[in-house]
C-alpha cells in the first residue's frame, strides 16, 4: 500500500503552513528560520482569520498576530471592544495563579505597575489551558535582542531597575525564579524593565538577583569597566545591598549617572 502522507513545513514563528522554504510565511509575515528574539514588529502583521489562527478561551475568542516563542503568541480579542493580549499556552495554571497572588500583594506599590497583567485563564477549543496577558506596548524587545551592544550608563540604570523591583518582590515573600535575558522587556527610551516568563515563579528568593545580573552583563558592550563587570556577575547578598553596591561602583569608575537610550540602539 502507497503512503500517501505528506510532511507540512511549518513557520516557527507562528506554526502556520509554509508555501514555501524561501517566501515569507503568509500569517505573520517571517522569513523561515530560526525564531528570533522577542520583537514586537513596529507595523503588526494582519491578523490570522483562519482556523488555525483563532483561538477561543473560554467564552472569550482571540486573533493571532504572530508568534512571539514556542506556545508564546500575540493576538487581539475578537471583539467590539478589542484589546491586545499575549497568548501563552500550555501548563499554565500555576503561573495564573502565583502571578494573581503576586499582583494581590503588591496592589499600589511600584512592583505593581510593572508586572505582565493576566487577565484570563481557560481551556482553548483544542483541549489546552491558555493564560492570557495584556500587552504592555511600551515594553517591546527582551534584552536578549541587545546582546553585546548595551553601553556600561544602560546596564546600570537597567540593573537599578531589576534590583528595585526584585527588592520588592522578594519582600512580598515571591522570587521569580527564571531570570534571563529572554525574560527581560525593556522600554527602550525610559530604560524600564518589566519581567516575562514568570512559570517558575514561587515563594523564596533563590538566585534571581545573581541570575538576573548575570544577564544583564551579557548584553553589555566589551569594554565596561572591570570593577562594574565584577559586580554583575559575581554580584552576593540581598537586591537592596547589591543596589546599595551598584551606586558606589557606579560613582567610582563612571561618575553621575548618564542617560542613554537604547533606542538609539535599534
Amino acid at each position: 500500500m502507497l503512503n500517501m502522507s505528506t510532511t507540512i513545513e511549518r513557520c516557527k514563528n507562528c506554526g502556520g503552513p509554509l508555501q514555501s522554504l524561501v517566501s515569507p510565511c503568509e500569517y505573520c509575515d517571517s522569513l523561515p528560520g530560526p525564531l528570533p528574539s522577542w520583537r514586537i514588529p513596529r507595523d503588526l502583521p494582519r491578523p490570522r482569520v483562519s482556523n488555525l489562527g483563532r483561538y477561543r478561551v473560554g467564552d472569550r475568542q482571540y486573533l493571532v498576530h504572530g508568534g512571539l516563542a514556542p506556545g508564546v503568541f500575540l493576538a487581539r480579542r475578537d471583539s467590539p471592544l478589542t484589546e491586545m493580549v499575549i497568548l501563552k499556552v500550555g501548563e499554565v495554571q500555576a503561573e495564573w495563579e502565583r502571578m494573581r497572588a503576586v499582583h494581590r500583594l503588591c496592589a499600589g506599590r511600584f512592583l505593581g505597575r510593572l508586572l505582565p497583567e493576566p487577565v484570563h485563564c481557560a481551556l482553548s477549543d483544542s483541549g489546552k489551558r491558555v493564560l492570557v496577558y495584556r500587552w504592555r506596548r511600551e515594553f517591546q524587545r527582551t534584552l536578549a535582542s541587545y546582546s553585546g551592544r548595551v553601553p556600561a550608563e544602560a546596564g546600570v540604570w537597567l540593573s537599578h531597575r531589576l534590583l528595585e523591583q526584585l527588592h520588592e518582590l522578594h519582600g512580598l515573600g515571591f522570587q521569580h525564579g527564571n531570570l534571563t535575558a529572554e525574560h527581560m522587556l525593556a522600554h527602550s527610551d525610559a530604560h524600564g524593565l518589566m519581567l516575562c516568563g514568570w512559570s517558575h515563579c514561587r515563594p523564596g528568593q533563590g538566585s534571581d538577583v545573581a541570575d538576573g545580573l548575570k544577564a544583564i552583563a551579557g548584553t553589555l558592550v566589551s569594554n565596561v569597566p572591570a570593577p562594574l563587570r565584577r559586580l554583575l556577575t559575581s554580584a552576593r547578598g540581598s537586591a537592596f545591598e547589591v543596589n546599595e553596591e551598584l551606586k558606589r561602583v557606579n560613582a567610582a569608575v563612571l561618575g553621575p549617572r548618564k542617560f542613554c537610550p537604547l533606542s538609539q540602539l535599534q
